[in-house]
């Protein structure tokens, strides 16, 4: 299946050491604070998949480690990926239990019909070649085994990230110069563009769904430095401009998340969706 995100081969290359090197960065500071957050999808996604015990399952950038975790939990045999060395080294570290290993989705170093499910927690926006990493997940899926993939929804119901957004777009601050012209993030917030996704892989019983949550974040320096340690596109866009472009970016943030203030802190709007389907 042929790539649509209309990126050449040598701005994939370079998106892929782009993200390689940021989450290596990002790796401990991205599970301190948003893991939590990506974990609001587990249930859904270990649903999705069929997750049970006694099968053999692949986490697909699995980051820290955490929903392959889970998965053990709920007994079956993990096996998760990451193109990044260093979330694998802190996977590793903190579920030393678990098979964790480098690899880039679109060359999976498992034979043909590996695994009884796959799934993947927030990791679609960040592959170059979207429908070329679809397909080789299902290539090591068995047949009639589930997929289960999470992406997030529009920013204006996904809030955590919503308000860097819309701080960086009020202040006028362009994207970092390493993320390639013509590739987006929000391409899987379009439900029928996530549900095309799932079916040009040949997979039936396709779904995409929709979920809505809240999730409590102390005060808006934790928000502000949570985001700094954990988006990898959106963190280094504010990093890359001046100090006086910098804060007034944090003074846009702050001031658009007030109207989420509580007695109890921050309560932010999380939306995010569930694709899945079975392999024939």
């Amino acid at each position: 299946m042929t790539a649509t995100t209309g990126l050449s081969e040598e701005d994939a290359d370079r998106f892929r050491s782009y993200e390689r090197q940021r989450h290596d960065n990002l790796a401990t500071s991205y599970h301190d604070f948003f893991s939590p957050v990506t974990l609001l999808a587990a249930h859904h996604l270990l649903k999705g998949a069929h997750v049970r015990a006694d099968i053999d399952i692949l986490d697909i950038a699995t980051g820290p480690g955490s929903l392959a975790a889970e998965a053990k939990t709920a007994g079956a045999r993990p096996v998760g990926i990451d193109l990044s060395p260093g979330m694998i080294e802190l996977a590793k570290k903190s579920y030393p239990g678990v098979d964790f290993r480098v690899a880039d989705v679109e060359h999976l170093p498992f034979k043909d019909q590996s695994f009884d499910a796959l799934i993947c927690n927030f990791g679609l926006g960040h592959f170059p070649y979207p429908e070329a990493a679809a397909v080789e997940c299902v290539r090591v899926l068995k047949t009639g085994g589930r997929i289960a993939l999470s992406w997030w929804d529009d920013p204006s119901k996904q809030r955590i990230q919503g308000l860097f957004r819309e701080a960086i777009a009020e202040v006028g601050a362009k994207p970092p110069s390493d993320v390639p012209a013509g590739y987006s993030m929000l391409r899987f917030a379009d439900s029928n563009e996530f549900r095309r996704l799932l079916e040009g892989t040949g997979l039936t019983n396709v779904k995409v769904e929709d979920h809505q949550t809240d999730y409590l974040i102390p005060d808006v320096v934790t928000l502000w430095r949570g985001g700094m340690g954990s988006f990898a596109v959106t963190a280094s866009a504010i990093a890359h401009q001046d100090a006086t472009t910098q804060a007034a970016i944090r003074a846009a943030l702050e001031r658009r998340a007030a109207v989420y203030m509580t007695s109890s802190g921050l309560k932010l709007p999380v939306a995010f969706k569930i694709g899945s389907g079975t392999k024939q």
